[in-house]
């Protein structure tokens, strides 16, 4: 039983195993079949999608003639035959549907010859479709585009023309005001296009009025339809926004944006980046650039605006005026007294003063005291330039003297050579540690050159006592020890030039007014031309900028019998007189006085010359102007950096940009921290096509400078 039970189970497990076989079978057959059809589902959608048989379309249009609409999918299908990369077959399939339907393929057949840039084919299949009398405004319109690529004008204006004429045909297509803008912008009706590209229509009209609005020269609207970064930032540059220009060019790689943004860099005062970028280039000059004198040098509202911001608001500018009122120092006051006031009618009060001297032989001290005199006299008459030359002749024979060392200085000082000062006033404190005065004075102008000295600070504080109130007090200035400042600010004061000029300093400082101490410093030096401008300046700087002018311009006539210090002196009457007449507009008048004046000097010609030379350059007589700083450096040997920097300046407005170069470079040397003649000079290499130069000058201009005198631009084409 065992064994049939086997048997038969065996049977019937063959029975159920055919079954399954069956069933799997037909499931094998029917998942072929599926694949099968999906193949052939897949490969007709391939077909549709991807590729064609241009063969059998060809017979097909040989058969008979094909409608519209279907020539129409055809047309789409060589489009995408053409933008595939299959040019040829496009153009093949192109070709015969142009025997069947010419007025649809011609028309297709010339854009495509536009895309390949061949303009004479495309301008032969835009002709015949013309000829065929359909898609004639769109066939005139590329037409006219390809014989402009050609230069052909004449044949431009025909089709244009044409494409005007024709117009009318497209008035109820929705595309329509998009077309009449292009045969606007075509014919030179720009304005006239505008509007209609405002219009909707299918097509994007960006491009079209970012080109309109750059043609108009108004890059504001252009930028807003640019979309190209590197468009976008040159338009955005144009326009002055250089900070966002910035971020539109650096999306750029290409050498067109890579220098843009140099130029841009320049403009936002990044030299560094700037002299970077341009380094790459060496001498390959992609936007040549003209160097010009910045308009608000000449620009009246300019100068008023600044002189409001700036004039007497930083306390930097005080130092000033204490060296204008510091005394002269003498080895014997009443013989110096005796000497000098032969030769000038008062002497104020604290002009001069005594200087403890350790010298004892009588002989001597009396000839060189007698020297001193001379040249203080020259210095006290306003002769700064003269007292300088005879204190520099002094200081040739006595390097040790004390009283040399601080009088030369504080000459130098006045005349604005802060490097020179320095080192005679810290040479005079070491002289004479006694007299802190000088070395006060010496951190003065250390502080004008942004130079600092620790230890000469220290030993000055060392040294302060309870009998050395003003001297601490002028240090406090130094300091920024607004505790001490306000302390003195408290002491009953003291009727002499430098307490009453600390006093006034600490008040401008704490923003109080000062008009008595102005006042005061007024009825000490009566017929100086500073203590009347800065007693002018105290009592009315607070009113607005036209009464303020008004009231100068009636004022001026009150200081003529007080101008030698302006011919003469050193750089504050020249610099706070040449201020005021720019701002009241009496640069003119200033100029006429100085002309009268050198054709009468023969004692002190070299600062009245200066004067006049920077007249005649505010005034825009640069050649003038050139002419005279060229004589005081050829033929007067004047060569400080101050003169050789205007000659340059006088050289560029008068056109001379190469030897510009040359007086920049001179000047540069005499004062390699002079930003201005560093700016100037990059910015002239540039122009004269020496990029690497240039890029040299730029890389040592700290960044975040602004030029006060130069700017430049894009040269144009036809400049």
């Amino acid at each position: 039983m065992a064994e049939e039970n086997i048997i038969i189970i065996e049977e019937e497990n063959k029975k159920n195993n055919k079954k399954i076989y069956i069933i799997i079978a037909l499931l094998l057959i029917v998942l072929i079949m599926l694949l099968l059809l999906l193949l052939v589902v897949v490969k007709k959608k391939k077909e549709e999608n991807q590729g064609f048989n241009v063969e059998q379309i060809v017979k097909k249009l040989e058969k008979k003639p094909i409608p519209k609409d279907e020539l129409k999918i055809l047309i789409k299908k060589a489009n995408i035959l053409y933008n595939s990369g299959k040019k040829k077959e496009a153009l093949k399939l192109l070709e015969e549907i142009a025997t069947y339907s010419q007025s649809l393929s011609l028309y297709n057949l010339g854009v495509i010859k536009l895309q390949e840039k061949n303009y004479k084919a495309a301008l032969r299949y835009f002709q015949k479709a013309i000829e065929n009398k359909d898609s004639r405004t769109l066939s005139a319109i590329n037409a006219a585009y390809a014989a402009l690529m050609l230069h052909n004008k004449k044949l431009f204006k025909y089709y244009i023309n044409l494409a005007y004429l024709y117009l009318p045909e497209l008035a109820t297509n929705k595309n329509y005001p998009y077309y009449y803008a292009l045969v606007m912008y075509y014919k030179g009706y720009e304005y006239d296009a505008i509007p209609a590209l405002l219009m909707h229509t299918s097509y994007n009209p960006s491009k079209l009025l970012a080109s309109i609005y750059e043609y108009l020269k108004d890059p504001l609207h252009a930028q807003q339809y640019e979309s190209n970064p590197l468009y976008k930032g040159l338009e955005l540059a144009q326009i002055g926004d250089y900070k966002l220009a910035k971020t539109y060019l650096k999306e750029t790689n290409i050498p067109l944006g890579k220098f843009a943004l140099a130029l841009v860099e320049l403009k936002l005062g990044e030299y560094k980046n700037a002299s970077i970028i341009l380094k790459e280039f060496k001498n390959k000059n992609i936007y040549p650039i003209y160097v010009y004198l910045k308009h608000s040098l000449f620009d009246i509202k300019t100068a008023q605006k600044e002189f409001k911001r700036t004039f007497l608001k930083n306390k930097k500018d005080f130092y000033d005026l204490f060296f204008y009122f510091a005394p002269y120092k003498v080895i014997n006051m009443n013989k110096t007294i005796e000497y000098l006031q032969k030769g000038i009618a008062g002497i104020p009060l604290g002009a001069i003063e005594e200087a403890q001297t350790s010298l004892k032989n009588s002989a001597f001290l009396s000839s060189l005291n007698i020297k001193i005199a001379k040249a203080i006299r020259l210095a006290l008459n306003g002769h700064i330039f003269l007292a300088n030359r005879a204190f520099k002749k002094l200081y040739k024979k006595r390097r040790d003297s004390y009283i040399i060392n601080y009088n030369l200085a504080l000459t130098y000082a006045q005349l604005g050579d802060y490097k020179k000062a320095y080192n005679h006033f810290l040479r005079a404190y070491h002289l004479n540690p006694y007299d802190l005065k000088s070395g006060v004075f010496a951190l003065f102008a250390a502080d004008k050159l942004n130079i600092q000295n620790p230890y000469l600070l220290a030993s000055i504080k060392d040294s302060l006592t309870d009998k050395t109130l003003l001297t601490q007090a002028m240090l406090s200035i130094y300091t920024n020890d607004t505790v001490t400042m306000a302390a003195f600010n408290e002491k009953k004061e003291k009727n002499t030039p430098l307490w009453i000029l600390t006093n006034l300093t600490i008040k401008a400082i704490f923003n109080k007014d000062y008009s008595n101490e102005a006042l005061n410093l007024y009825s000490i030096f009566e017929n100086d031309l500073i203590s009347n401008l800065l007693y002018f300046y105290a009592k009315n700087k607070n009113l607005p900028i036209n009464k303020f002018v008004q009231k100068y311009q009636a004022f001026y006539y009150h200081l003529m019998p007080y101008l030698n210090d302006f011919y003469y002196g050193g750089k504050l009457p020249r610099e706070w007189f040449f201020t005021f007449a720019r701002i009241s507009g009496l640069m003119p008048r200033v100029r006429l006085l100085l002309v009268k004046k050198a054709q009468i000097e023969n004692f002190d010609i070299i600062p009245v010359l200066k004067r006049l030379a920077f007249a005649d350059f505010y005034t825009k007589h640069f050649e003038e102007s050139y002419t005279i700083y060229n004589d005081l450096i050829n033929n007067k040997n004047i060569m400080d950096s101050k003169t050789l920097y205007y000659a340059a300046t006088a050289a560029i407005g008068a056109g001379h940009h190469n030897n510009a170069i040359a007086l920049m470079e001179l000047a540069k040397l005499k004062n390699p921290l002079y930003s201005e003649p560093r700016y100037a000079l990059g910015l002239l290499w540039q122009e004269a096509n020496n990029i690497n130069a240039a890029a040299i000058q730029y890389a040592k201009i700290p960044d975040g400078f602004k030029s006060k005198f130069f700017d430049f631009n894009i040269k144009q084409i036809n400049e």
